[in-house]
């Protein structure tokens, strides 16, 4: 058998595991992403939505921040067909697909089948790029994009003539990822900072020139598409600034959010991996000192600027988004020279106990994975706070201060009826997750839980909700007011929250402010309940479902 230092030669049928390990990256992307509720962060721009125009969208960041090319194609697709949560989605699931195939053909060029079989992977599987994936806000698409743009201008700048093709390409990238995303700037000046120095200093005019171009072209496009909401609303940005900071628990945790586990071990091994590997990386990958200084010069700015919520791993992580490909490429590398260590140690036997090892390693790395409980099924709140905010449970806030909700005997009762049978819509509903519990209860009961929308029944509107029609054809939502509209979406039973005043940490905390009203609305509207407690009610929306929970109880 030949040795696998000979990498190209050794793996003929690349393109087959190459095939595979997409296909599971995309299925795990995938899984239930048509009946994924909206949360926190994604209601941004359905507020600004239901009160303004395509102009007014093109002016503004907002507050409560969003994207304004989403928003201006939302709103799109909004006056042509309706807008729905998986029509919110589908730019970032594509460009989360399209990551698992760019990605590892790009590094090919410069990195061995087994490396790249192992870095395809290690992207696969990564927590956050899922998450990112399902997610409408821009994080998918600024990583493809700004990684892209790199790529591009590394191109333009390796050719002695002026190549309009890498030129353009770096433009277009580097233009809809800063459009989408602000952050990603730094990384995107930095390639200038990488090539243009080295220039300046060595007097290679002709270089500095052809850099001078593309810089001011790009900078021209940037301020016509950034400027207008930046001077339209200079305190929606200035606003979000000099909050916090982040800290020295705020980097550790952002290692454990980059590298998706939640084991310390794991953790120290894969740095150890990551030093071992970076060598290499830092030699063959033309953009390696671009994404080196981006990340640094992103860094500088945030520790500058003090960003609101900076101080919270998870933001750390989002913002410095592209450690994730190249921890995951040194870690990767790290991984193929140690295989090739014990090849020259043990030979043939060394390359079945190196695939072993790699096995075992991706067997422990998804025991410690929060993929459990993001892919459990049902679960219609993958992308709610508690899966993300810190894969460490004990550190993460959402999982503790959820665990002190009151919950009702109700959600374990529904457990002994058959997984997934039941389809139930709950109010009221809190986008902003922490005080939305329906992950534990979808764990807790193996049924599906979905958010009923008040607007228009009990209440003229509640934030988080959108009205029924007007453009907006929510699937994963259900309207408590229309019953006959709840069992044509496939509901089962309806349940409302009674308002509660609660004690966590010595604070008095009320949930269900204001839905009183709703409270009377329910029982007028619906029969006899099923159950009741002194947190909700759940009414049958048969008499099929009523003779059958009876009977289950």
């Amino acid at each position: 058998m030949k040795s696998l230092i000979a990498i190209k030669s050794e793996l003929p049928y690349f393109y087959l595991p190459f095939l595979i390990i997409i296909l599971i990256g995309s299925y795990l992307r995938l899984d239930q992403f048509a009946q994924q509720v909206l949360l926190d962060d994604e209601w941004h721009v359905v507020h600004q939505l239901l009160k303004g125009n395509a102009g007014y969208l093109f002016q503004t960041f907002s507050r409560a921040d969003f994207s304004v090319p989403l928003a201006l194609l939302y709103w799109l697709q909004l006056q042509l067909f309706g807008l729905s949560e998986a029509g919110m989605r589908w730019p970032m699931m594509l460009a989360g697909i399209s990551t698992l195939v760019v990605f590892p053909l790009y590094i090919r060029k410069y990195f061995d089948d087994k490396t790249t079989l192992i870095f395809s992977a290690l992207l696969a599987i990564s927590p956050l790029l899922i998450i990112y994936s399902r997610t409408a806000r821009p994080y998918s698409l600024t990583l493809l994009l700004s990684m892209m743009a790199l790529a591009a201008f590394s191109r333009y700048v390796a050719s002695d003539r002026t190549p309009w093709k890498p030129g353009l390409g770096y433009l277009t990238c580097a233009v809809f990822s800063v459009w989408l995303h602000l952050i990603t700037l730094p990384l995107l000046i930095a390639p200038f900072v990488v090539a243009g120095l080295p220039a300046l200093f060595a007097k290679n005019w002709h270089r500095v020139r052809r850099l001078s171009y593309l810089a001011l072209i790009t900078a021209a496009v940037m301020f016509v598409l950034v400027l207008p909401p930046l001077l339209g609303h200079p305190d929606a940005l200035g606003g979000k600034l000099g909050v916090h900071a982040p800290e020295w628990g705020t980097f550790i945790g952002a290692f454990y959010t980059w590298l998706g586990t939640s084991s310390s071990l794991l953790i120290l091994a894969g740095l150890v991996l990551a030093v071992i590997g970076s060598r290499r990386i830092w030699h063959r990958l033309p953009i390696m000192s671009s994404v080196i200084t981006g990340l640094g010069l992103t860094l500088g700015i945030i520790l500058i600027t003090q960003p609101a919520w900076v101080n919270q791993p998870l933001t750390l992580a989002r913002y410095l988004l592209p450690m994730i490909p190249l921890l995951l490429l040194a870690i990767s590398l790290g991984l193929s020279q140690f295989s090739e260590v014990m090849i020259k140690k043990w030979g043939d036997r060394g390359i079945w106990l190196g695939w072993a090892a790699l096995g075992f390693g991706l067997l422990v790395t998804a025991h410690y994975s929060p993929l459990h409980s993001i892919l459990s099924s049902p679960n219609s709140n993958s992308t709610h706070s508690v899966f993300q905010v810190d894969f460490r449970a004990e550190h993460n806030p959402v999982f503790q201060y959820q665990k002190n909700l009151p919950l009702s005997q109700f959600w374990q009762q529904l457990a002994s009826f058959p997984p997934d049978s039941l389809k139930i819509v709950a109010s009221p509903f809190y986008f902003e997750s922490y005080d939305w519990n329906a992950p534990r209860w979808e764990q807790i009961s193996h049924q599906l839980v979905m958010p009923g929308h008040l607007t228009g029944f009990c209440l003229k509107h509640r934030w988080g909700e959108v009205p029924d029609g007007g453009g907006f054809r929510f699937r994963n939502v259900g309207y408590s007011g229309n019953p006959q509209g709840l069992i044509e979406r496939g509901f089962d039973l309806v349940v409302f929250q009674k308002p509660v005043i609660m004690m966590i940490d010595g604070i008095e905390i009320e949930l269900g402010t204001g839905t009183s009203d709703c409270l009377r609305a329910h029982q007028e509207l619906y029969s006899e309940p099923v159950y009741e407690d002194e947190l909700l009610l759940v009414y049958p929306l048969s008499e099929k479902v009523r003779i059958q929970f009876d009977a289950e109880r």
